[in-house]
């Protein structure tokens, strides 16, 4: 299996371990009762995301001269993520989606979602941030990073409005994936609550009305100030790193020692 292969394959068996550690509670409703919330697999999940994501760094640094650049980027956009999500979030927002959002953008799916995860740990460290929800966390600011680099270039207006609209997007989608990892293990009852005797599209129902009534109006804050934020500072961001992308392409070329020269004696005049 090559590289390229190698690294498709972990990307897809992290994103649908990912999938399952939220979902596995609506698909298997029984075991809910064994547990108090996601205390007992969330570990586990960080582990596994620990170990996979680990894999990747290493298979990166086991390429040519752009495996080393690509890890050492990622630890310095990680690091950025850090600083910026040091103040904490305002409302729903913090800056450091700026970061995955543009990195994603201009490196692609595969690397927004590393810097996602790994950033989002990183910045779970220095903050404080850490307990059952981070694992889930890194899942949901990946996919966000993952989705900036599915997205059109094209020219600038349409990369940096499409890359508004979907940071706008995002704040909303971030906040309706995070309240999975807790709300089948919310209320047993109420208007709002999981009920699994009700059928799918009841519980969508109650899902929305959950929603709406306790995060559509701090996502609409973040939504917000992701879509201000690309608009403002994300071309110049956008074009430093797609300058960063190309010399990294441009230097991931193969190693081959220079080829000796033979210098041959002129004739004697």
């Amino acid at each position: 299996m090559t590289g390229r292969a190698t690294r498709a394959g972990a990307l897809v068996v992290m994103n649908i371990a990912g999938a399952a550690a939220f979902a596995w509670p609506f698909l298997l409703p029984g075991l809910i009762g064994r547990g108090q919330g996601h205390e007992v697999d969330a570990p586990l999940i960080f582990a596994g995301l620990l170990m996979g994501l680990g894999g990747l760094l290493f298979i990166e640094l086991g390429r040519t001269a752009l495996g080393p650049k690509t890890v050492a980027l990622i630890g310095v956009l990680g690091a950025a993520m850090v600083a910026l999500r040091l103040p904490g979030f305002i409302g729903g927002f913090s800056a450091m989606f700026i970061v995955v959002l543009t990195a994603g953008s201009s490196f692609g799916p595969a690397f927004g979602f590393v810097l996602g995860a790994v950033g989002t740990f990183a910045s779970g460290m220095f903050v404080g941030g850490i307990g059952p929800w981070l694992p889930f966390q890194m899942v949901a600011v990946g996919w966000v990073g993952l989705g900036a680099g599915l997205l059109p270039k094209g020219s600038w207006p349409v990369r940096v409005g499409s890359l508004a609209a979907y940071g706008a997007f995002a704040a909303f989608a971030f906040g309706a994936v995070m309240n999975l990892w807790f709300w089948p293990f919310a209320a047993a009852s109420g208007p709002v609550a999981w009920s699994p005797g009700q059928g799918v599209a009841a519980n969508v129902g109650r899902y929305l009305t959950f929603y709406a009534a306790t995060s559509f109006a701090w996502d609409a804050f973040g939504a917000a100030g992701n879509a201000l934020v690309v608009a403002v500072a994300g071309r110049p961001l956008l074009a430093c790193l797609d300058r960063a992308a190309r010399r990294m392409r441009l230097d991931a070329r193969a190693y081959s020692p220079p080829q000796s020269v033979t210098m041959e004696a002129e004739p004697a005049g």
